[in-house]
């Protein structure tokens, strides 16, 4: 699941009218300097510059270290860094100044999902909810935190909600076919995907997904097209070559699955999941040495992979 980052009304004020519109116009020049270096931060976090972001909300924190949007925005820039504990840590001293800032309490709630802490995001969200119902994207992450409890029940009443409310945003069907793939509902899992690829026919990970959700199904030849059609659309689709190498592993194509496992690899060196997987195409074309290397790794990323090898 994708989460979609909300932005703060007063950011986008700040931006566009000036420091005045943090309301710092009459405060000491301590607190105004630190102002601008937040205004600056901003904009940093606008242009997505994440580094030069960090940076100027930590000098404005050091001028004034209860400035609640430098708080707010270095949150923000860690959260997107996935520095969940620093985040948190910002988000929670910006709630330490104004306990009711929507954008502290979201913030930190994504920070919580970050961590895979889902009872404390759900109480973050229900906090935002509680102040103001029509946050859509927070009721929507809540529903993923409720994945997490497995609460999927609740989770599913949330994303219906989203569904209703922002019946053109994507994320939202992929999110619940998501949540109906887990509930063994492949017909209304497909169904989403399919939804949220109308949407946004430009996205390799819908199709990755619905042919994941294809997989799970038994619809081998509908999830191999989307395989397909997900690296036609981007040739570095991760999921797309994990899972068309499962696929083809399946099918005892062994040349072929080790070959996507290993693109697999080259993308992203840090799952367990295909380091396991190939190890296993390795043990069928009895290359011991490269088996061993693979559950090796496999079992450095989790223990719990090379437990089951044994």
């Amino acid at each position: 699941m994708r989460l979609s980052l909300s932005w703060s009304w007063k950011w986008a004020v700040a931006l566009m009218f000036g420091v005045a519109a943090l309301g710092v116009s009459g405060c000491s020049n301590k607190t105004r300097e630190a102002a601008e270096f937040c205004q600056a931060g901003m904009q940093g976090l606008a242009e997505n510059d994440l580094a030069a972001a960090t940076e100027c909300f930590e000098k404005a924190l050091e001028l004034d270290p209860n400035f609640a949007p430098a708080l707010v925005g270095l949150g923000e820039a860690n959260l997107r860094s996935r520095l969940y504990v620093e985040a948190e840590d910002a988000f929670s001293k910006a709630l330490a100044v104004d306990a009711r800032s929507l954008d502290a309490l979201r913030g930190r709630g994504e920070s919580y999902l970050g961590q895979k802490m889902y009872d404390k995001a759900v109480a973050d969200f229900d906090a935002v909810l509680e102040i103001d119902p029509t946050k859509t994207t927070v009721r929507g992450n809540r529903g993923f935190a409720y994945v997490g409890l497995g609460e999927l029940d609740k989770a599913l009443d949330d994303l219906n909600v989203c569904v209703e409310e922002a019946p053109t945003s994507p994320n939202f069907y992929t999110n619940r076919g998501v949540l109906y793939q887990k509930r063994g509902e492949y017909d209304a899992a497909f169904a989403d995907l399919t939804k949220a690829i109308e949407l946004e026919p430009a996205n390799p990970m819908t199709n990755a997904i619905r042919g994941k959700i294809c997989a799970d199904a038994g619809r081998w030849e509908e999830a191999l097209a989307d395989y397909n059609a997900a690296l036609d659309k981007d040739a570095a689709c991760f999921p797309a070559y994990k899972q068309r190498g499962l696929y083809f592993k399946n099918v005892a194509d062994w040349e072929a699955a080790l070959a996507d496992l290993t693109r697999a690899i080259e993308i992203n060196p840090n799952d367990p999941e295909v380091y396991f997987e190939r190890a296993g195409i390795y043990r069928q074309l009895k290359d011991d040495a490269a088996y061993q290397a693979d559950m090796a790794k496999a079992s450095e990323l989790d223990p719990n992979i090379g437990k089951i090898a044994e």
